[in-house]
């Protein structure tokens, strides 16, 4: 090869490295049925509907993966009822963490959405009371977006490439603390929100 073409094929090598995630996906795109309500469990939607984001890991309160998503895209997550926090962190950048939290109740579907913000996830609880009359807009959301759910061989890989989750969990409630009122409504999820 001549010098040109060789550093060439380096430059554009390293380009591409560049513009892989830190975090891979460990997400299969899955049927996109109907999400209906279970009886013993809590389910929540969390799609991306605008924003393209790659590879933002959604954590429970405990810092497991729960699922995944990757450019406009949406998940389904069950949850234990109760007091429940979800974290959503944009590759490893634990300073992108935002989160959203309420008590949720069994048999009820409840819907959050990522989109981006300056510096990080924008992570907000998807109902009547969203801004702009996004909740009108749900059912397009889920309809133009592919359904990911987590591939659970690479799950752990995904957990390790992610880092400490205690140290995603503690960002959440950092942010979360210097919330204002309004945008702590915006993170909360009331019971009545899951239908």
């Amino acid at each position: 090869m001549k010098p040109v073409a060789v550093a060439m094929a380096v430059a554009l090598s390293a380009m591409t490295a560049a513009c892989a995630p830190a975090v891979q996906s460990a997400t299969v795109k899955v049927a996109s049925e109907p999400v209906r309500a279970a009886d013993d469990a809590v389910v929540v939607v969390i799609v991306q509907p605008e924003s393209r984001l790659r590879s933002v890991g959604i954590l429970d309160g405990r810092g497991q993966l729960v699922a995944q998503l990757d450019d406009r895209s949406h998940a389904v997550v069950h949850v234990k009822e109760g007091p429940t926090v979800l974290y959503a962190v944009r590759e490893n950048d634990v300073a992108s963490v935002d989160r959203v939290e309420g008590t949720l109740v069994p048999g009820r579907v409840y819907y959050a959405i990522v989109g981006e913000r300056p510096g990080g996830v924008s992570f907000e609880v998807l109902s009547p009371r969203s801004p702009g009359g996004r909740w009108a807009h749900k059912d397009d959301y889920l309809r133009s977006t592919p359904r990911l759910a987590l591939d659970g061989d690479k799950v752990g890989r995904v957990m390790n490439e992610l880092g400490d989750p205690d140290a995603i969990v503690q960002a959440g409630e950092a942010a979360a603390s210097k919330m204002t009122p309004a945008a702590t409504a915006s993170h909360t999820f009331q019971e009545n929100d899951g239908y």
